[in-house]
């Protein structure tokens, strides 16, 4: 049994060391993989947020352009009238 111990013996001194660094290790490295999600997380509610106001101006932009256009067909709508009612003002003298 003294080569059963020898070899366990070795193998506690050695991987022992090794298997606790790299515990170790995959804890930093699952640390840093939670701080990169919460920071993922953080940019995709940060872009979701941007796009939702841009889209708002769009809309707000889109609403304006709209009633610049009625406002001019409703100019142009009024011109016709006047220039109906001027030329039967005209027929009439």
């Amino acid at each position: 049994m003294g080569a059963i111990d020898d070899v366990r013996n070795v193998m506690q001194d050695f991987l022992a060391p090794e298997l606790r660094e790299l515990r170790v290790r995959i804890d930093a490295v699952e640390r840093h993989v939670e701080e990169l999600q919460g920071t993922t997380q953080e940019l995709k509610g940060s872009m979701q947020e941007q796009f939702q106001q841009a889209e708002r101006r769009a809309e707000r932009r889109h609403e304006d352009m709209m009633f610049l256009i009625r406002q001019g067909q409703e100019v142009r709508n009024l011109a016709e009238r006047l220039a109906a009612v001027e030329e039967k003002l005209r027929a009439t003298h």
